[in-house]
């Protein structure tokens, strides 16, 4: 009996210090940096490197990072940032923010190059830990985690957590709320598995939210808005709580709350909004230009890198092209080719009815706008030049080593001119027959690149051109000789413009959700009081906005694309809202019309619409 009892109490002493030693395993200390914000030089550059030797220095196991590594997302910054990381002794995940994927003189290639793929998923102790992107993608707009992103999410997560306990620590740029256009779509998923908490940045500022009944944790930037703190955060994963500690540099680490690791109840109590129309074709992956059209078909591509050909009848599909990456060049038909411009630099020309290759041409710097075709010519600007291509032969017909950014909106041809934007700062005029540089404007302060006229669609009237810029000024120039007649911040403008179908009105989207109208008269005399009093404003009903899509006027009425999916469709003799149609959650890339002119859009989303 003795003998019976001891041994009972030795497996109890066993058992409750192997107890102890797996409580004390379960604890997972980490590092959760974000909005790091470097160019070569700055002060985040030093300072992150004083952070990197201090994490090397302490218990810390590993080191998340959720975004905003850079200020502009260029490649100098991008393998700056990388140098730095690459000072850690202990393993780090990272995930891109909103500056590394809004603009990107690389349209995201060389993050891709530097860091692999933009998401991870690993174990550790108890828990998973999965980040993915949230955009968005190369244009100003809401963040939108891509379809493929949350298929990655779900299925990972699912595949992970087969015959296992695990719970899920999930890890985004932006804030699982409003931010985030489709962020009921990532709770929806994220609702299935036993979610623990959501870690996120680009607030700037070390916070606790609820993301619907789901625990949030918000980072603080390594630099305090006002400047004054220098620090970072701190993570411990205990078995029922995770605690969360502001470490300013060198001193001492702060606890400033914790939140609980039970998973989290989620409840999306807010309903979806229904579509107003049913897509036309819903794609698997994201869009981000508008479809082009024949006779019969409708061409698109997407994210993943895929040219499509859809019959407009049957919605079969007639092929399918798979590239490297994504595409955000607009798909023009000009005659029986289809052209295609990609990231890596080439302009491509495919048989419209094949499929088949049938030119390629090296331009180097990324090729991400919409072309503008005349007889059969093609003409497009990369990140470092802008060409002249017969898109029938693939022959270039003329070169110019200008722009020396990239380029996103739609080049306009003006008699023997060629005018364009450029994330350079710079507005080009172009000889449409040779290329030579005929004048070229910016607005006077050239090291603010995020003013620049890179995705915005000139309109002019005889004599005179009409742009707005993220700068919210309106500027008018002499078209001739570049020479500026009126800068105004009068109105709210940013990147969205058009003009009238029988050229006299030139049409803007304010910031607050309003449809500015002026005339294109080279007669008026160019005043602000007379600016103002020649227009026209339209309360759109839609809130703050900043979607950078071309406005249209098409028989009668104006389209114009909101941030959140909506198609505003405006009755132009009037100035009345006819209606606005609920497409979707994401932004609406633009409008295209068919050869029976109808109008169509695109969403980020991946849907094809037909808007009438």
């Amino acid at each position: 009996m003795k003998y019976l009892y001891s041994k009972i109490l030795f497996l109890f002493i066993i058992t409750s210090c192997l107890s102890q030693k797996i409580d004390k395993k379960q604890d997972i200390k980490f590092v959760h940096l974000t909005d790091i914000h470097v160019t070569e030089g700055n002060d985040n550059d030093f300072l992150l490197q004083k952070i990197i030797k201090e994490i090397n220095q302490s218990t810390n196991e590993f080191v998340i990072i959720t975004g905003d590594l850079t200020n502009r997302g260029d490649d100098d910054e991008l393998n700056r940032v990388h140098t730095i990381l690459s000072g850690l002794k202990i393993p780090y995940h990272i995930i891109s923010g909103n500056h590394e994927t809004t603009w990107s003189e690389s349209a995201a290639l060389t993050y891709k190059k530097l860091w692999g793929a933009d998401r991870f998923a690993f174990s550790k102790g108890d828990y998973l830990f999965i980040g993915f992107p949230c955009g968005p993608y190369m244009k100003m707009g809401d963040g939108f985690v891509k379809k493929e992103d949350l298929l990655f999410l779900d299925k990972t997560i699912k595949d992970s957590l087969i015959n296992s306990s695990k719970k899920v620590l999930s890890f985004s740029h932006y804030p699982l709320d409003n931010s985030l256009s489709n962020y009921k779509e990532v709770l929806t998923v994220l609702k299935k598995y036993p979610t623990v908490a959501n870690f996120c940045g680009h607030g700037h500022t070390l916070k606790e939210y609820n993301f619907s009944g789901l625990s949030g944790v918000m980072g603080a930037s390594i630099t305090s808005r006002d400047g004054k703190t220098q620090s970072y955060n701190e993570v411990i994963v205990s078995n029922d709580s995770i605690r969360i500690f502001k470490k300013e540099l060198e001193k001492p680490a702060t606890f400033k709350f914790s939140v609980s690791a039970k998973p989290s109840k989620i409840e999306i109590t807010e309903p979806e909004e229904k579509q107003s129309i049913a897509p036309f074709i819903q794609d698997v992956a994201s869009i981000y230009s508008v479809p082009s059209f024949d006779k019969k078909n409708i061409y698109f591509a997407n994210s993943l890198g895929q040219i499509q050909s859809v019959n407009l009848e049957s919605k079969t599909l007639n092929w399918k092209i798979q590239t490297a990456n994504s595409i955000y060049f607009t798909p023009t038909i000009v005659n029986k080719t289809i052209v295609v411009g990609t990231i890596e630099g080439q302009i491509l020309g495919f048989d419209k009815y094949s499929a088949k290759e049938k030119w390629n041409i090296a331009v180097g710097g990324i090729l991400v706008g919409t072309p503008i075709v005349e007889n059969n010519r093609i003409y497009t600007a990369s990140a470092t030049q802008f060409i002249c291509v017969d898109a029938v032969t693939g022959r270039m017909i003329w070169e110019s080593k200008l722009p020396l950014s990239y380029s996103q909106g739609k080049p306009l041809i003006h008699e023997n001119t060629i005018i364009f934007g450029s994330w350079d700062t710079f507005l080009y005029c172009l000889n449409k027959n040779t290329g030579a540089l005929l004048w070229k404007w910016n607005n006077g302060n050239g090291k603010q690149e995020l003013y620049s006229p890179g995705n915005v669609n000139v309109v002019a009237s005889k004599n005179r051109l009409y742009f707005v810029t993220p700068e919210r000024f309106l500027t008018i120039l002499d078209i001739n000789s570049g020479k500026t007649l009126l800068r105004t911040n009068q109105w709210k403008v940013r990147e969205s413009m058009g003009k009238s179908e029988d050229g006299t009105l030139f049409y803007a989207k304010t910031m607050d959700g309003e449809l500015l109208q002026l005339p294109l008269n080279d007669n008026l005399e160019l005043t602000e009081g007379n600016l103002k009093k020649e227009s026209k404003i339209l309360d759109l009903k839609i809130g703050y906005e900043h979607n950078p899509a071309a406005i249209l006027e098409k028989n009668g009425k104006i389209y114009l694309g909101s941030r959140k999916g909506e198609v505003i469709i405006v009755d132009a003799k009037k100035m009345m809202i006819i209606k606005t149609i609920k497409l979707g959650s994401s932004s609406i890339n633009g409008f295209s019309i068919d050869e029976s002119g109808n109008v169509w859009t695109a969403l980020i989303e991946g849907g094809i619409y037909k808007t009438d």
